[in-house]
């Protein structure tokens, strides 16, 4: 059977789907796609976790999925540090637990047309499901991402057909840590090259079964991640499940998402830094922020080679999109970048870290593979902020993480805030001094290049001249050409 992604009903597809499954010779569909009935691609409904220990008419909230989900609920019917965060976020919601260990995609829909459901119509489902489908190791054979995809939406027709007004959460499939790194304890999964590009292949796909009205799609897999892309074992000890610390950061990152498809408040700890909490909306007044994001996310189809991140002196280097004043740096963009280097200009008049952070979660990066991606970001946190620079460097260490698990192959270049501020007595000159130290480490804790040319900005004695920054704050066309020869020799 060829599995197509698009264009069928998904009530019909579901039924379809199981069946033609069931009835493929010795068990297994010509696709390579595991029967629901064999192995650990399927299990009896109910048969794992908690799924049938609740009254079904209490049920608000279906948590399903694979032992990720499991583990929240007592993994295998015993007790576990995780079972905290079940009562803290899931139980007040009525939840349902439908995990079970070692299922993949294909039993799950299995259980779910089996009626593991039972007539259950909770307010929310969140489906949590593919990552054993990647592992040629421990669960062969392994899927590709178009099947993991198309099995994927068959779950979510299967919910809404037996529960039309359910909203669905889809989570993407979390980060593995690969065969290079190290876990913690015992009972390591490594994790091969192919299956961790199956993984994020089949997260991107499944991004697009989202109609953001009734099927929702969530990226969290930057919680898990440490700066140079490695798993925190922190948080995931076993580089596949999250312990209690990464079940707790998993739920307060859903929090904001979940409690809005709730209808109730989230459930969250106040952030001990602000900064790193997205937020969106802004601008300088000369353009419309949410139109420059959804020109951003169009601009994605030139596949770009570069993507530059940041505030109004990235906006105003020039590119694509075009929204705002006229971009002093144009000149230089064009000759950086022309048709056989497409790249495409992120900044944003005014933006904060916060607005950065929540373009990245909104799609900013997904589905497209820059070789190289430019962060400068922080200006505006000197010039307006009272923020202390721990605080703005360990937001742009959040921005790096969403870079990274976005973008796994692309080359960082993390820049440096440029001064600002006359005379160079100004105290705003020492707060970048102090930013630019913590990113220095910060660019070699995540392994990513570190650009600073500041010192190319001011005259001998510490004052930026007009002709390089004619407001002290943002680079004249002959200060871009100083930011643009310097950045040159690491672009593709």
């Amino acid at each position: 059977m060829s599995i197509q992604i698009n264009d069928f009903s998904l009530p019909r597809f579901a039924s379809l789907f199981v069946a033609s499954l069931m009835a493929a010779p010795g068990g297994v569909a010509a696709d390579n796609t595991a029967a629901p009935a064999s192995g650990k691609a399927g299990v009896e409904s109910g048969a794992g976790g908690n799924a049938v220990t609740a009254p079904q008419e209490a049920c608000e909230l279906l948590m399903i999925g694979d032992s990720l989900i499991d583990t929240l609920h007592g993994f295998g019917g015993k007790y576990t540090p995780l079972e905290a965060v079940w009562d803290r976020h899931y139980a007040p919601r009525h939840a349902v637990d439908l995990g079970h260990s070692g299922i993949r995609t294909e039993g799950t829909l299995a259980n779910l047309e089996g009626g593991e459901m039972g007539g259950r119509t909770p307010k929310v489902a969140v489906l949590l499901i593919g990552t054993n489908n990647t592992d040629e190791r421990a669960n062969p054979p392994a899927h590709t991402p178009e099947q993991i995809c198309a099995t994927t939406k068959a779950i979510v027709a299967s919910i809404l057909r037996q529960s039309p007004a359910t909203k669905v959460l889809i989570l993407r499939i979390f980060p593995k840590g690969g065969d290079d790194e190290s876990g913690a304890g015992e009972g390591i999964f490594h994790s091969s090259v192919q299956a961790i590009e199956i993984a994020r292949r089949a997260g991107e796909l499944t991004a697009g079964l989202a109609d953001g009205k009734q099927v929702f799609w969530l990226d969290i897999g930057h919680v898990f991640l440490r700066p140079d892309g490695k798993i925190n074992t922190d948080l995931m000890p076993d580089l596949v499940h999250p312990n209690q610390a990464g079940a707790e950061a998993w739920a307060q990152a859903i929090e904001p998402t979940l409690a809005q498809l709730m209808g109730d408040q989230p459930i969250v700890d106040p952030p001990a830094n602000p900064l790193r909490v997205p937020a969106s909306g802004g601008g300088d007044g000369t353009y419309d922020w949410m139109q420059r994001h959804n020109s951003g996310l169009k601009a994605k189809a030139t596949e770009p080679q570069v993507v530059m991140l940041g505030d109004s002196i990235t906006h105003h280097f020039g590119g694509i999109p075009t929204e705002g004043t006229p971009p002093a740096g144009q000149p230089v963009w064009d000759r950086l970048f022309p048709q056989t280097r497409p790249a495409i200009n992120l900044g944003f008049g005014a933006d904060r870290i916060q607005q950065v952070l929540w373009r990245l979660d909104h799609g900013a990066l997904d589905g497209i593979a820059p070789k190289r991606v430019v962060l400068m970001i922080g200006a505006n946190h000197v010039l307006d902020g009272a923020e202390p620079p721990a605080a703005v460097v360990d937001g742009i260490r959040a921005c790096l993480q969403r870079i990274r698990a976005k973008t796994p192959e692309a080359k960082i270049t993390l820049m440096a805030l440029l001064p600002c501020r006359n005379p160079a007595s100004h105290p705003d000159r020492l707060k970048v001094l102090h930013i630019n130290d913590g990113l220095a480490a910060l660019a070699k804790e995540a392994q990513v290049d570190f650009l600073d040319v500041g010192a190319k900005f001011v005259d001998a004695g510490g004052n930026i001249p007009v002709a390089l920054m004619s407001d002290a704050v943002h680079p004249t066309l002959a200060g871009y050409q100083i930011w643009g020869d310097a950045l040159a020799p690491s672009l593709p």
